[in-house]
């Protein structure tokens, strides 16, 4: 074969074969109705304050019981006497399914009545479904007068941190895998992600809430399910 008739070859194949890639990448953005992004994207809540997003699960819910937290679930819904989960799905308008996964819920004949369950809320700049954290700003005061002194402590890792209190939340363990994908000290924001499986991975967000940098303590302020 003639030399200029290789070159005319070669030219075709890479013409075709990024055609190709761009047409499927194409159709999986468009077939595709969420926004995958896994840098920090979150407003931080104080308590007392409400947030704009999904009406019906502010409506009915209220923030978990602090138990000592500087954050925690900031919508949770306590079920009623005689109260299904398939019912408490239907009450919030999505399956029962994503509340137990929420939740971290293998045994369902656990919930009983009285039984507090984190209820999610879709994200509005990615659609997935995201529990968001409510931050109690009395005990954070509190916590960042205990370790100002402090020259080391599991506090000042956003990755120990995500580890010790993201469990059971999305089926999370504490003997996951938890990488950090970004940090912000100036922010004082950060990212840690654990690979669930193939399709699914949870993102945790969290905040430095007082001092920032390498001094500052982090909490949790959502923890966020992205799948396929």
């Amino acid at each position: 074969m003639k030399p200029s008739l290789i070159v005319v070859f070669i030219i075709i194949i890479g013409f075709l074969t990024g055609s190709t890639l761009y047409f499927y990448n194409k159709s999986r953005e468009l077939n595709s109705g969420k926004n995958v992004k896994t840098s920090f994207n979150g407003e931080v809540s104080s308590i007392g304050s409400t947030t704009n997003d999904n009406t019906i699960v502010d409506k009915l819910t209220k923030p978990a019981d602090p138990k000592g937290r500087v954050s925690y679930p900031a919508n949770v819904y306590y079920v009623q006497t005689k109260e299904t989960l398939f019912a408490i799905g239907k009450k919030f308008s999505m399956s029962w399914q994503t509340i137990t996964k929420a939740n971290g819920i293998t045994n369902e004949n656990i919930v009983q009545a009285g039984y507090p369950l984190a209820i999610p809320k879709i994200n509005k700049e990615t659609d997935f479904f995201r529990i968001y954290f409510i931050i109690n700003e009395d005990i954070a005061t509190k916590v960042n007068g205990e370790l100002r002194s402090a020259n080391d402590s599991f506090m000042f890792s956003a990755v120990e941190v995500a580890k010790r209190y993201s469990p059971p939340f999305f089926n999370l363990k504490t003997d996951s895998t938890y990488d950090l994908l970004e940090q912000d000290l100036s922010k004082g924001t950060a990212v840690v992600m654990v690979k669930l499986n193939d399709k699914e991975d949870v993102l945790i967000g969290l905040v430095q809430p007082k001092s920032k940098g390498d001094k500052g303590f982090w909490t949790i302020a959502y923890i966020e399910l992205q799948d396929e």
